[in-house]
């Protein structure tokens, strides 16, 4: 009987190949003289001697989504964007409409997506149409709907389907970037969605931005960015009647109140007039290596970023502070973050609660090591689903949607007070060993306050639970001023606890 399937599972790895192009496209690479733009000009004039870029932090969603588009308005030259997902939704449309609005001005577009949540309500082909927009699918599957077909080419083809463009980049003529935690969507921008994410980006100015640009391009001109046009050819008849319906829809969205919202402030206005401060501090980009998707790579190997955060938590020496959603250390992860105890290193985490995550199975690779670490006196902080999504913001001035839910999204690390690690990594066996990677890497006591200020602003309210033990074993205690009773239960509804525990054993830890 089980010849049937195993020849069939044969059959559809032997047709799972990535699509090629029949000609490789022409490589191209990022603007070589930024600082001749007229934004390069401007921060050039602000930069400090020493080779210093300039920071910022993005921890609300609105404010991050007009940043973008505060940098794609000022680029005259190149617009570089490299995303793990784009949603067709409110926010999104209008961050795509903002790349046609550059190539319309002159502006050379670079768009690079993973191809794994890419739905056919995600007009690429009609993007790609567009004179001067140049749209790759990094990694993509051969069959372009999604169901049954996809899953089987998953699971024939799963050693290189499951190894995922997770980078997340926004670059403006080789002089602005924005790179964090968020995607393009409503639930990263405070937009109408069943679930906000509380995340975190980081606005670069100057040198450190030419080193994203310089990975932005590694990715781009590799074997695995396949143009679109090879995979979705665009029915050239109706290209003009999409597009007008794109624009009628974008010019409804700007109209609506969550389209208002999003152009009442422009944070790269206040930045570049000096209304806002910006930190000035030695910065440097990790990024995974592309080689990382190739055949010969095994999950032993860890990346090239996972390899830089342990490194670097390990030279700590008195304080560290972990911002992971998707929080699974592994044994080799517990057995380090006890050897930092172990020399009277303080060590404090915030991830998701089982209520607040958007990946359950995940959290079932995490509640395995939370004995251990809550027993190395590691403190352990899980976020509410009611909590605010704007990281750093008090909760009066946080935006939220009506009956939305809450849950963290936002990847960061801070040691010492001194050393910031910002970027699209999760400490789990998944980004160390699967995705690829990319984040920022800063030497800066101020900036570090800042990411501090927001973990402790979170930490000490009714926005979290505290792990802990009581008398009576685990307990989910309360970490603000307010009398709410601990609880000795996992909050959640009874189907996510019951998903759990089911199939929380069989998911191996590698593909959470």
């Amino acid at each position: 009987m089980r010849s049937v399937p195993v020849a069939f599972l044969a059959l559809a790895a032997g047709c799972a190949t990535t699509p090629k192009p029949q000609v490789l496209p022409t490589p191209s690479y990022a603007l070589a003289s930024p600082d001749t733009t007229p934004l390069g000009k401007q921060i050039a004039g602000k930069r400090p001697a020493g080779g210093q870029s300039g920071l910022f932090l993005l921890g609300q969603g609105i404010e991050a989504f007009s940043a973008r588009a505060g940098l794609a308005q000022r680029a005259t030259r190149t617009l570089d964007v490299q995303y793990y997902a784009v949603f067709a939704d409110e926010s999104g449309s209008l961050m795509l409409a903002e790349l046609i609005d550059a190539a319309r001005r002159g502006v050379r577009v670079r768009l690079l997506l993973d191809d794994l949540n890419i739905k056919g309500n995600l007009d690429l082909a009609l993007l790609a149409s567009i004179p001067g927009i140049e749209v790759r699918l990094f990694n993509p599957f051969a069959g372009r709907t999604f169901g049954p077909a996809r899953l089987l080419e998953m699971i024939a083809d799963g050693e290189r389907l499951n190894r995922r463009m997770h980078n997340k980049a926004w670059i403006a003529d080789n002089v602005g970037a924005i790179i964090g935690g968020r995607n393009l969507g409503n639930k990263y921008f405070s937009g109408p969605s069943e679930t906000l994410f509380a995340d975190l980006d980081v606005l670069t100015l100057g040198p450190v931005s030419r080193e994203i640009s310089r990975s932005f391009d590694r990715y781009w001109n590799s074997e695995w960015a396949v143009p679109v046009a090879a995979i979705d050819t665009a029915d050239r008849e109706k290209i003009a009647a999409r597009l007008a319906a794109f624009e009628a829809r974008i010019a409804e969205i700007k109209q609506s109140s969550y389209g208002k919202s999003l152009r009442d402030g422009d944070p790269i206005a206040e930045i570049l007039a000096g209304r806002r401060p910006i930190v000035w501090a030695t910065a440097h980009a990790v990024v995974d290596p592309v080689s990382k998707f190739d055949a010969d790579k095994t999950p032993e190997v860890e990346s090239y970023v996972m390899t830089e955060v342990a490194e670097r938590l390990r030279s700590t020496q008195e304080r560290l502070l972990m911002v992971s959603p998707y929080f699974v250390p592994g044994d080799s992860g517990t057995k380090l973050l006890t050897e930092l105890i172990n020399r009277g290193v303080k060590v404090r985490v915030l991830t998701n609660s089982l209520a607040s995550t958007d990946v359950p199975l995940v959290h079932a690779g995490y509640a395995k090591y939370r004995p251990r670490l809550l027993e190395q006196r590691i403190e352990l902080f899980e976020l509410k689903p009611t909590a605010p999504p704007d990281i750093g913001a008090p909760a009066s001035t946080s935006s939220n949607i009506s009956g939305s839910e809450a849950s963290l999204h936002a990847k960061a690390f801070v040691i010492d007070r001194r050393i910031v690690l910002i970027g699209s990594m999760n400490f789990d066996p998944r980004s160390a060993w699967y995705n690829s990677e990319v984040g920022i890497l800063v030497d800066s006591p101020v900036l570090a306050a800042q990411v501090i200020q927001a973990f402790d602003r979170v930490t000490s309210s009714e926005r979290v639970w505290k792990m802990g033990y009581d008398s009576e074993g685990l307990a989910w205690l309360p970490a603000g001023p307010q009398n709410e009773p601990l609880l000795r239960t996992e909050p959640a509804t009874f189907w996510r606890r019951t998903q759990v525990q089911l199939l929380g054993p069989l998911a191996p830890e590698d593909f959470m």
